[in-house]
């Protein structure tokens, strides 16, 4: 008898456990965690417990289990969905109840080089609380700025950086050099699976009111 290896046996294990529940659940939202952190993640899988399951795993078994499932050839819409860093939330629930309480786990995070900015930001003018020995940091970012009561004042708002764009490497030096952790991570429901459908996540949240005026 060949002896499975560890990795085998993991690969083994998620493959029945993703299989039970797509048989198991009727409906689930399509989630990403990017910058999700692993003690948010848990706390999420706290709150939901009994009402909701959470599974991750890597995409090409995702992808693999599903092309494989003939029982349901609806879950074949899922198959565009399954990529980045994303996963499932599994229920029999309320969708809409479930996806507003997952979504409302945030956690304030640094700004990371290179990443892209979920939001506008911008510093507005004033006292920073840093001592006049660290103006030279300002002006080599061409910030301006004047001493006030023994401390750096900001004279302007400072764009630091737009949504949609890569925040740069003096953005985060100037934003940590603040301690400001402008961000707020969590996780993202981007899509929904409802007996079958698939649709956008954004649905949910019509009224009855807007989908009258949508289908009229």
């Amino acid at each position: 008898m060949v002896e499975l290896t560890q990795k085998k046996v993991r690969k083994n294990a998620y493959w029945a456990k993703l299989e039970t529940a797509l048989s198991t659940y009727k409906n689930m939202l399509i989630i990403g965690v990017d910058f999700v952190g692993s003690k948010q993640m848990q706390n999420v899988r706290a709150a939901i417990r009994g009402r909701g399951e959470i599974l991750m795993g890597k995409n090409t078994i995702i992808r693999k289990v599903i092309r494989d499932n003939t029982s349901n050839p609806a879950l074949q819409d899922l198959l565009p969905l399954i990529k980045g860093n994303m996963g499932f939330i599994f229920t029999n629930g309320d969708l809409n109840a479930l996806r507003k309480e997952v979504i409302a786990f945030k956690e304030p995070a640094a700004a990371k080089a290179g990443v892209l900015a979920p939001i506008n930001l911008t510093i507005p003018a004033g006292p920073t609380g840093l001592d006049p020995g660290q103006t030279n940091f300002f002006q080599t970012l061409n910030i301006n700025t004047k001493i006030t009561k023994g401390t750096i004042e900001i004279t302007s708002p400072v764009d630091i950086c737009t949504a949609g764009t890569k925040v740069t490497a003096s953005a985060v030096a100037l934003l940590n050099k603040l301690g400001i952790r402008p961000f707020e991570y969590g996780i993202v429901v981007s899509s929904v699976y409802e007996n079958g459908s698939v649709y956008d996540a954004a649905v949910l949240d019509l009224s009855i009111d807007d989908l009258v005026v949508k289908f009229a």
